[in-house]
């Protein structure tokens, strides 16, 4: 699977796919898309075979959540691609969008479900993490 930013100028391709998706509505996650929410992919780290073009970082302490937190972000476009969390070192996140026409799995999760827009409807099925 490939990512790519808006431009074409950075891409990460990884090996093997997600150990899993989730949908989250944080502030963060829906001022990093600039939509409702995010949706992200997480790999293990070592599933990264390639990173091309060279990304800005935008490092920060969650102000919610006790995790350090690392946005690998294109200089030209501005998107967010991947992430590193400190509370999952051995995972990459990755934004979906970046995926392009891509075949994503379902997410099947939603975090920060509690600041979820009154108007988003989840699948049922799918677990809620209210934080």
């Amino acid at each position: 699977m490939t990512a790519t930013c808006a431009c074409g100028g950075i891409s990460i391709t990884l090996s093997s796919g997600p150990r899993f998706q989730a949908v989250c509505h944080c502030t963060d996650c829906k001022r990093r898309t600039g939509s409702a929410f995010g949706i992200s992919l997480y790999f293990a780290r070592d599933a990264v075979t390639e990173v091309i073009g060279e990304t800005a970082v935008y490092a920060f302490r969650h102000r919610t959540q006790d995790q350090e937190q690392e946005r690998h972000f294109c200089k030209r476009c501005g998107t967010t691609l991947y992430w590193f969390i400190s509370t999952m070192p051995d995972k990459i996140g990755v934004a979906g969008g970046c995926f392009g026409e891509q075949a994503l799995p379902e997410p099947g999760m939603s975090v920060s479900d509690g600041k979820r827009k009154p108007w988003v409807t989840l699948p049922p099925a799918w677990k809620v993490h209210e934080g």
